[in-house]
């Protein structure tokens, strides 16, 4: 018998993810259940232009468990998730992308360290992205590590399971591909101890990602500079810095 959180909530951010949403929410509910003595699933639709909600809405028919969050326009990953958090009820808190570059079977390692740790979290070890991608992601966890010194072996993987205790008062004010890097550097401010575990990552099957633009990285490079900003002001004037 695997072991058995008391109670969590799982969501996926989700933009035009209607060709993925049916094998997500299958899957979803054949594994997680598992782990769990109660479970919420959440899907937040970040203004999607195809069918994605409406496939949620079908499922939700056979699963009460389901919630719909939706953006009426396309805010971007940050504020879904936010949303994310804040429509999660339950003690943890679980999150990974739509697009099933992931296994959720995986997620069974991740609460044998519960007893420890408030955050584990996943790092790739076969990332399974395009070049301009994967190279987003080395310029990012560069300037994020000069700048906040957060030092985890992979920022934006999409695959974290948090206390929702230590998530949830956290005020996060990206709404962009920086996130997940803000979130940590609070988290460790917090003096949050993380145990990092690797998973594994598959090709995108259906659907496109946003993450190539570049303009998501130099969003997320700007925000990480307001929040850097704002801390070392906030320092200044509590005369510690």
């Amino acid at each position: 018998m695997p072991k058995k959180l008391s109670s969590l909530s799982v969501f996926f951010p989700a933009y035009n993810e209607e060709a993925n949403m049916p094998h997500l929410l299958a899957e979803t509910f054949e594994v997680m259940p598992k782990f769990t003595r109660k479970l919420e699933v959440i899907v937040v639709n970040d203004g999607s232009q195809d069918k994605t909600a409406q496939v949620v809405k079908k499922w939700q028919k056979k699963h009460p468990n389901l919630k719909l969050v939706s953006h009426r326009e396309n805010k971007g990953y940050g504020a879904a998730l936010k949303s994310g958090f804040k429509a999660a009820s339950y003690d943890w808190i679980f999150f990974t992308d739509a697009d099933l570059q992931f296994d959720l079977k995986e997620f069974s390692k991740f609460i044998e360290y519960t007893d420890k740790y408030k955050a584990v979290l996943g790092y790739r070890v076969n990332r399974a992205e395009g070049f301009h991608r994967a190279l987003n992601a080395k310029l990012l966890k560069f300037f994020v590590d000069a700048l906040f010194r957060v030092h985890v072996k992979d920022i934006d993987c999409a695959f974290k399971l948090l206390k929702a205790d230590i998530i949830k008062p956290l005020k996060l004010e990206s709404d962009g591909a920086f996130v997940s890097s803000e979130m940590l550097y609070r988290l460790k401010k917090n003096k949050v101890k993380f145990k990092q575990l690797p998973v594994s990552h598959y090709p995108r099957k259906w659907g496109s990602s946003t993450g190539a633009n570049p303009l998501v990285i130099l969003r997320a490079m700007r925000d990480a500079f307001k929040i850097y900003w704002q801390t070392k002001v906030g320092r200044l004037k509590e005369g510690k810095w």
